[in-house]
């Protein structure tokens, strides 16, 4: 089925740690509420964690990253899966691979694409950052989505 995403919250970076003269990966931890929205009228609040590696230039701009997530939705049914990164020239956005979940989530599979919108708290902030940061941001996406028991 058709879903649309859209969410905010915020983001900690760790302190970076130096990979060589460009390079620096940082472990992250997210917090959005994400809301989906599905092409029947429904839809599903759900407060949603992240943890994962960007790996950051000089500039700190994100080139690539990994990680996963978890979300808890009003029904206290989770949801699971895997973070991959679309990054490309301006455009940068997170993948959501589903990947099991339980309630209604159970047996959930699918892909959201959901372009990414994130700026350090701390205006014009040095970069890569010499201690931990946080960003705050905003996604909105779509995708498909199988959820075998999302009318049980």
């Amino acid at each position: 089925m058709r879903v649309r995403v859209s969410g905010g919250g915020t983001a900690n970076w760790s302190t970076p740690i130096r990979v060589d003269e460009n390079t620096w990966k940082a472990n992250y931890e997210t917090f959005l509420l994400h809301r989906y929205t599905f092409d029947d009228g429904r839809h599903i609040h759900v407060r949603t964690r992240y943890a994962g590696i960007d790996d950051i230039s000089a500039d700190g701009t994100v080139y690539a990253g990994i990680g996963n997530f978890e979300g808890m939705d009003d029904d206290g049914d989770w949801n699971h899966g895997r973070i991959d990164w679309i990054i490309r020239d301006d455009y940068q956005a997170a993948v959501f691979n589903f990947l099991y979940g339980t309630g209604k989530w159970e047996g959930a599979s699918g892909a959201i694409e959901a372009p990414v919108w994130a700026e350090p708290e701390k205006h014009r902030q040095v970069m890569p950052p010499q201690g931990p940061i946080r960003f705050w941001g905003y996604i909105e996406g779509e995708g498909e989505l199988t959820l075998p028991k999302f009318d049980s």
